[in-house]
């Protein structure tokens, strides 16, 4: 059971990855997509200014950029959600809003194990 209600859903497009865990791409370029599923979560929208990581460059391989959020996804426990995933939400107005990642955490609870993972998009 979560420790917040996850009363929200959101649907889950995820990028298939080879066994490097890089994303897999077609001919063209594009990513391949593996079959979607549904989660429960809550979102809040708001903006606020959060650090992404690229997989560019950098002293150290990975560097980071600021960015604005929109967003913040809240999951129970760890999800199997990446960066290249899309994430569908349809909102209580009934429009459709598509997001991608920025910054994927996962929060520990005192034991260690997985409590909630925020997503800000």
């Amino acid at each position: 059971m979560a420790i917040i209600p996850l009363k929200q859903r959101v649907t889950v497009t995820p990028v298939l990855r080879d066994g490097d865990g890089n994303p897999m791409t077609d001919e063209w370029d594009r990513p391949i997509t593996g079959d979607p599923f549904t989660r429960r979560c809550r979102f809040s929208q708001g903006t606020k200014l959060v650090r992404s990581a690229t997989g560019t460059g950098g002293v150290h391989g990975v560097t980071a950029q600021e960015v604005v959020s929109v967003g913040a996804f809240i999951f129970d426990k760890h999800p199997n959600i990446g960066y290249y995933d899309k994430l569908t939400y349809i909102d209580d107005n009934g429009n459709k809003l598509e997001y991608r990642p920025l910054n994927i955490a996962v929060k520990p609870w005192l034991n260690g194990k997985s409590l909630i993972t925020v997503v800000d998009v």
